[in-house]
């Protein structure tokens, strides 16, 4: 099996299109370095005068009409905190300051984590299609039945090729994402703008960006049991796209109002170490005679969503051994 695994990674390493979705990886870490950096640059000197005028306007009207402003912002909090409890308008903040009218400036410390999420988004998608296009272009050019007369024992050839494409794939998001992180140090450093960085954000950092490994290796996996399912890295692509939409979206979060069992809600508490959704609760009738349903907020926890991902993919993988274990492949 080691032989067997050394001759996958080979050919993994040797196709064209690997290398260019790892391109396409770095690609996405840089433009979100340069967003970083554009994000983080100070006001300019037209951008602090308008500022200046505008908060000079608006302490003026504070003057006048701050106690309301205050009290109707506290009613509206009220309002919000009965279907979210953690709802805060900073009603006490007081009268503008020039901070208010200029644009907000991105931060390493505040921004990196949300930063990562967003890299983490393309590093998944082109997992999924490294893991389609290593399996389904063999399939699709009938080269699997060539590899086959070498080695026929179909269950070494699909765990091979199963756990190169998982391992490797793994293992290089691991690698864009601790590139990610300093990507986005360097572009908000250029700016002055890294901010109170304490040892905690570097944590959730490493631990964002080993979960985004974990993900993308099973994104792989996912890709290459599609591809073992589909033969064609398009149909793959095709069908994700269309699960997220159809099932996802309509399905599982609108018509069956069961968020809870949608996959990219379980891929985000994987992704966030925990997520929440909103959920329909019980409705009741208002004084009007009109119904109110007031939505619910629920957390999942990160272990939940992943175990639930495990199971999704599992099911997905036997189901394509068995399919290659029984399928003419010519």
């Amino acid at each position: 099996m080691g032989r067997l695994m050394r001759v996958e990674l080979r050919r993994y390493l040797a196709r064209q299109a690997v290398r260019w979705l790892v391109v396409g990886m770095v690609a996405a870490v840089l433009l979100t370095g340069f967003a970083a950096w554009r994000a983080s640059r100070p006001p300019s000197e037209a951008q602090l005068a308008e500022a200046q005028q505008q908060v000079t306007l608006a302490q003026a009207d504070w003057a006048q009409h701050g106690a309301e402003y205050m009290t109707q912002c506290r009613a509206q909090q009220e309002q919000a905190r009965q279907t979210d409890p953690s709802a805060d308008f900073q009603c006490d903040r007081g009268a503008p300051t020039v901070e208010s009218f200029l644009p907000p400036r991105q931060t390493f410390a505040a921004n990196a984590y949300d930063s990562l999420g967003q890299v983490a988004t393309f590093v998944l998608l082109l997992s999924l299609i490294v893991g389609a296009t290593f399996v389904a272009a063999e399939l699709s050019t009938g080269a699997m039945s060539t590899w086959l007369t070498f080695e026929p024992r179909r269950g070494r050839v699909f765990a091979s090729k199963a756990a190169v494409a998982s391992v490797v794939t793994g293992t290089a998001a691991l690698a864009v994402s601790v590139l990610a992180v300093g990507v986005l140090w360097v572009a908000t450093a250029v700016n002055h703008a890294t901010g109170q960085v304490e040892a905690q954000t570097l944590v959730d950092l490493g631990n964002g960006s080993a979960r985004i490994a974990v993900a993308a290796a099973g994104a792989a996996l996912l890709g290459a049991g599609l591809g073992f399912l589909l033969r064609h890295t398009a149909a793959v692509i095709a069908s994700v796209i269309a699960w997220f939409i159809a099932i996802d979206g309509i399905l599982v979060s609108g018509l069956l109002q069961a968020p809870r069992w949608a996959a990219a809600t379980n891929l985000q508490a994987w992704l966030r170490a925990g997520t929440t959704y909103y959920q329909q609760g019980p409705c009741v009738t208002d004084p009007l005679g009109g119904l109110a349903c007031n939505p619910v907020q629920k957390t999942l926890p990160m272990a939940a969503g992943g175990l639930t991902l495990v199971a999704a993919l599992a099911v997905v993988a036997a189901l394509a051994w068995v399919v290659f274990r029984r399928r003419d492949v010519a």
